[in-house]
């Protein structure tokens, strides 16, 4: 029986050990980098250019829906100027046009962002491509087993990591 245990922790002792040496020499294989994929998006030529481009629509949008809280609030000034006077089915049918078009204000609001995300995917979305492309490039003439967006807050450790960010934006816009 004692000897059955001492051929059972000596078997157990050098699994253990053959499994330290396994985690050793795929860490010792693998070579992990990372890239900044938002900056690399908003810093190459193209992705600069799109996002002027974008800002300048989110802000002609924007200026359209102040302009029309603007002439809501207006409308509200002069319905609090008018109520004392107005009889009530006049006054109740005022203040709900006031609303619906606060609620129309709301929803328009809404869905003006919802635009502008699906306009910034469609403009980011071949840019994204091609940085995948060119990160998969730089990766196989590396050697990278790995690379990861350390902006996602998905590398929680990186030891011998390397950043190809600018390395991936210089590709990008043809700079050697």
């Amino acid at each position: 029986m004692k000897q059955l245990n001492l051929i059972v922790l000596v078997l157990a002792a050098l699994i253990a050990r053959s499994n330290v040496f396994a985690a050793d020499a795929a860490e010792a294989s693998a070579h992990i980098a990372i890239i900044n994929m938002p900056r690399a998006i908003q810093t190459v030529a193209e992705g600069k250019k799109a996002r002027e481009t974008l800002q300048k629509e989110w802000e002609a949008e924007q200026k359209r829906l102040q302009s029309e809280g603007k002439k809501i609030q207006t409308a509200m000034e002069e319905f609090r100027k008018q109520s004392m006077v107005l009889d009530e089915k006049s006054r109740q049918e005022k203040e709900e046009g006031i609303q619906k078009r606060i609620m129309e204000l709301r929803e328009a609001e809404a869905k003006s962002s919802g635009e502008f995300q699906k306009r910034d995917q469609q403009v980011s979305e071949p840019i994204i491509k091609k940085i995948k492309n060119l990160v998969a490039q730089v990766s196989k003439q590396r050697n990278y087993t790995l690379v990861m967006d350390g902006n996602e807050n998905l590398v929680i450790y990186s030891g011998n990591t390397d950043d190809i960010t600018d390395d991936i934006i210089k590709l990008y816009d043809g700079k050697k």
